[in-house]
């Protein structure tokens, strides 16, 4: 019976041992197990943490192979999409990984944003990289992209598509409009120096300009069709020859011709007219002028300058070197010398008073005296290349018209040499030839610079007319069968 006993003691002792070892090893094996899925990182009800070494979770910033996360700093979640700090700087961690990103990043919207490469903070506003700048709108941060953006001061800029960066210098659209952009990026508006060249962008839009451009003022300026570049000095446009001074404006052109047809040398009706169309546009009255160039051929220099030289308050009665220009009756000489001979320097000229027009060309030979009761008898019939005169004025008729008004040519205070048009015999100034006056003079440069009237008031009923003969001023091309406005059209091709 002891030794029964003895024996379930043993076995007893054996079976507690072993019941031991097997819960030991369980226990190890449960404990080197837990340990094992706890570190790094792991998903828990949904949630991701980051398990370290000692078995708790990872807090605060973590490094990994160069990648940075966030886990919440109490309860250990990991940060994914967007975080906010306690300054107001934003992050942006993916959606999967939760790493945090740096550098550009492109959203499905196509928007762009720019995060630091080392703190992960996302900018606004201004940014600079790589000697480029670019704007990224607060508080969004997207970039600005294909956009004109107009800050505070009116100052407009430029941010390319796709490369996001502002522009300066040149910029070109697909519609061929170009713009520019100073080293800060402001767009150029108005007039801008580039280089050794000036240009003018519109005020609006920031477009270059090309072709011509008129300012409030009415001054003309010309930039280059294809560079935009602004023209000074002499240039041929469209066959024209024009100048230009060094702030780029238009300079009247007085030696404008107008098509005007050239006299020929000839003594006929045509070439006294067209003539007598030359200093036209060109040469301001001066009191008692022409008489020291009473044999001249052509139109003084002396005279061009001097009208280009004055402005809109020009006043006769303050100039009284008779070398700058003309009167009345030094015009009507000139003229009559420019016809009669071919050659300058042959005789005196034929510059005399108003009011001896008639004695002195009669006794030459050339005309015939048409009185005022003449006239009136024949119901105000005017031949072209009549000479009007009276004590006071003298002018040469160009034509008539339908309603007998005349368009005639004279040299005047107000201006000069111009072309004007007479009031119809009943004295209506709404006549056919001051409209025609009108439609001509204006083709002139000078016409908005001077004080040019082109309608001179009842010249039919002031005095006499001196009519040339036919063996003086023969008419081949049909004036004297011409209006006024027929002659006007041929002598100015148009």
């Amino acid at each position: 019976m002891g030794n029964i006993c003895k024996r379930f003691r043993i076995w007893g002792l054996f079976l507690l041992l072993a019941v031991f070892a097997a819960g030991l090893t369980s226990f190890v094996t449960a404990i080197r197990a837990q340990a094992a899925v706890k570190k790094g990182f792991q998903t828990i009800n949904g949630k991701t943490y980051y398990i370290d070494a000692d078995g708790s979770k990872h807090k605060g910033w973590l490094n990994l192979n160069g990648t940075r996360y966030y886990f919440d700093s109490k309860t250990g979640v990991q940060q994914k999409g967007w975080m906010k700090d306690s300054k107001g700087n934003r992050r942006y961690f993916t959606s999967s990984a939760g790493a945090m990103v740096t550098g550009w990043i492109e959203n499905s919207k196509g928007q762009n944003r720019y995060f630091d490469p080392k703190t992960g903070i996302m900018k606004t506003k201004w940014l600079t990289l790589n000697g480029k700048k670019y704007y990224l709108y607060n508080p969004s941060g997207v970039a600005a992209e294909g956009v004109f953006l107009t800050d505070g001061k009116g100052d407009t800029r430029y941010f390319y598509n796709k490369t996001l960066y502002m522009a300066i210098g040149w910029l070109t659209n697909s519609k061929g409009e170009k713009r520019y952009f100073d080293k800060d990026g402001v767009m150029a508006r108005g007039f801008a120096e580039i280089g050794d060249a000036t240009y003018y962008f519109y005020s609006g839009s920031g477009k270059m300009a090309t072709g011509w451009l008129k300012n409030s003022e009415g001054q003309r300026r010309y930039f280059d069709p294809k560079t935009g570049r602004m023209y000074t000095g002499t240039h041929t446009i469209n066959g024209e020859k024009c100048t230009f001074n060094n702030n780029g404006v238009l300079q009247p052109n007085y030696d404008y011709a107008g098509g005007i047809a050239v006299p020929t040398g000839t003594k006929t009706i045509k070439n006294y007219l067209a003539g007598a169309l030359q200093p036209i546009g060109k040469v301001l009255y001066v009191w008692g002028g022409g008489r020291d160039k009473a044999t001249i051929k052509g139109v003084s220099s002396v005279w061009k300058d001097w009208y280009a030289s004055q402005d809109s308050s020009y006043n006769y009665r303050e100039h009284s070197n008779i070398a700058k220009g003309l009167d009345c009756s030094g015009y009507v000489g000139w003229a009559a010398y420019q016809v009669m001979h071919q050659k300058a320097g042959v005789g005196s000229g034929y510059m005399v008073t108003s009011g001896e027009i008639g004695s002195a060309y009669t006794s030459l030979g050339w005309g015939n005296i048409i009185t005022l009761q003449k006239l009136v008898g024949s119901n105000y019939k005017l031949m072209p290349g009549d000479v009007g005169y009276n004590p006071g004025h003298t002018f040469i008729v160009l034509g008539q018209c339908p309603d007998k008004s005349a368009v005639i040519l004279h040299c005047t205070p107000n201006a000069g040499c111009q072309i004007a048009g007479t009031t119809t015999p009943s004295g209506s100034s709404s006549s056919q030839a001051v409209a025609l006056a009108q439609k001509y003079m204006s083709r002139y440069p000078g016409f908005s610079k001077y004080d040019y009237r082109t309608c001179c008031g009842d010249y039919l009923r002031q005095g006499n007319f001196l009519r040339w003969n036919s063996s003086t001023l023969s008419d081949p091309d049909g004036y004297r069968d011409m209006t006024a406005e027929e002659i006007l059209a041929d002598l100015f091709k148009s």
